[in-house]
């Protein structure tokens, strides 16, 4: 018979292997749920300047800009943890 010792580190490791496969399918649907947050005002910078929708300031004002920054940022800040993994 073969005597097989398993350290701290190997647990850790078996651990952490399990955690991964439980948690990385939800994780990923929070980070795709952050970038479609923040898609729509990406794309509304360009076609602003192209004159295809209203800009930006047009819609919110100048003081209002943080209203869309501030949902902009929310989204990748959650897109960032839906992803950190990868």
């Amino acid at each position: 018979m073969e005597n097989k010792t398993v350290t701290v580190n190997d647990e850790k490791k078996i651990l952490l292997s399990s955690e991964q496969t439980d948690s990385k399918g939800l994780l990923h649907v929070v980070g795709w749920f952050g970038v479609f947050i923040s898609v729509p005002f990406f794309l509304c910078v360009p076609l602003g300047f192209t004159d295809l929708v209203p800009s930006m300031i047009d819609v919110f004002g100048l003081v209002g800009l943080r209203v869309p920054a501030g949902i902009t940022i929310a989204g990748l800040l959650t897109a960032a943890i839906g992803f950190h993994r990868d």
